[in-house]
């Protein structure tokens, strides 16, 4: 996991049944041993995006969650995730750019 302001790139190990609303909520809260969610007094809201693309739309209030092409509970493994980028609202990255912070 990355962020826009290049603060570093995390780990997060996720289990092969996780779902895309597991990963999210790991985001935005921490957990599975991961401390680095999605800033939550954010003014501003955040796009998810992976190596597939965008995933999904979080509202800066954390009250909205809008999956891109899933309904969330599809699992990660299925849909071929394998890394994820947090990017500020209103920023239009080029995926090609964040993927090579990802390759090895």
């Amino acid at each position: 996991m990355g962020d826009d302001t290049n603060n570093g790139i995390y780990t997060i190990k996720m289990p092969n049944e996780a779902t895309l609303r597991e990963l999210i909520n790991i985001l935005l809260k921490g957990g599975n041993g991961n401390d680095w969610p999605i800033p939550q007094t954010s003014e501003i809201g955040w796009v998810i995006y992976s190596n597939i693309g965008k995933i999904a739309v979080v509202s800066h209030d954390l009250k909205k969650i809008e999956f891109t092409d899933s309904d969330g509970d599809t699992r990660l493994n299925v849909l071929g995730i394998e890394w994820v980028f947090g990017e500020r609202e209103g920023e239009n990255p080029e995926i090609s750019l964040i993927a090579r912070h990802f390759l090895d």
